[in-house]
């Protein structure tokens, strides 16, 4: 009897039932390069033509949220994409935009249960998937789901934005801001996860469309390898959350523990099925934000 209640509260006390929130990340087919614009676009060409054998691309990654809310029953997956993914290649090689597709805004598909559980189940055990999942107390979960009711009642899951825009300025996001979004709106932003984030500048010379009023061939970019990312011209500056950067930090953290070491300054543990790793932190005892969630 003695050794049951000692179970019961060890389970309790590690938080096994709290409610969460997860990110689901999916790296694109060949990756993205961001180390100069030159290897972004090929990249970004190379990954649009991959073959996936009838899966879902992901051809430039993604990430889906999910809330599960244990004290109260209440479980989501909620993700952002565009409608038509062929509107970029219409932008690029039509309209000349250039490198200015990553800051476009396009008309949005606000995905929900049943079809992220189809797109994500081909990628169980895949190395293209993994997952970052935080504990939470039950008052922050709460204002998760607040957040999720309002975005779609405001009509933002009907704008899939370029990677500068900030959802809780009501911009609409591109699918990674509008997961990390969730973390924000809990209080949940932790050091690690600047580790996430892509900070370039890029040069408004490979930028076409609204933002600077010019036509940019995709030749003048493929044409200039030696390019680089710099603010030492006139250029637009960019702070991107990058799913691939999100799954590098959970296959890196994951095979740090796996290895006997440890997230410093945190409680986490780790899982996998196949190739696809999954690192759980607890945060719990993180205080829920109480001023209001939009920025605007």
């Amino acid at each position: 009897m003695i050794k049951i209640v000692g179970v019961l509260v060890l389970l309790l006390s590690s938080h096994v039932f709290a409610d969460s929130v997860s990110l689901h990340i999916f790296r694109s087919p060949l990756g993205i390069n961001w180390a100069n614009p030159w290897k972004m676009t090929v990249s970004t060409l190379k990954n649009s033509l991959a073959n996936t054998h009838g899966k879902r691309a992901f051809s430039i990654s993604h990430v889906f949220v999910e809330i599960n809310c244990n004290s109260t029953g209440e479980h989501i997956y909620r993700g952002q994409t565009s409608v038509d993914d062929s509107g970029e290649r219409e932008l690029i090689f039509k309209q000349k935009y250039g490198m200015g597709v990553m800051f476009h805004t396009y008309r949005g598909k606000y995905e929900t249960d049943q079809g992220i559980l189809r797109d994500m189940a081909p990628y169980e055990g895949s190395e293209r998937r993994g997952t970052f999942t935080a504990l939470i107390n039950p008052t922050s979960c709460q204002r998760m789901l607040q957040y999720e009711r309002e975005y779609v009642e405001r009509g933002y899951g009907q704008v899939y934005s370029g990677l500068q825009a900030d959802p809780l300025k009501g911009e609409g996001a591109g699918c990674s801001a509008f997961a990390v979004s969730f973390l924000r709106v809990g209080g949940l932003m932790e050091a690690f996860t600047k580790e996430w984030q892509n900070i370039i500048d890029v040069p408004k010379r490979f930028v076409g469309g609204p933002l600077t009023g010019k036509k940019v061939n995709i030749l003048k970019i493929l044409s200039r390898p030696a390019a680089k990312w710099s603010n030492k011209e006139a250029h637009i500056h960019l702070e991107a959350w990058n799913p691939e950067e999100m799954l590098d930090w959970v296959n890196q953290t994951h095979e740090t523990i796996l290895g006997g070491g440890v997230l410093d300054g945190y409680e986490a543990t780790i899982d996998s099925v196949g190739d696809s790793k999954a690192v759980t932190v607890d945060l719990f005892d993180r205080a829920t934000p109480t001023g209001p969630i939009w920025l605007i």
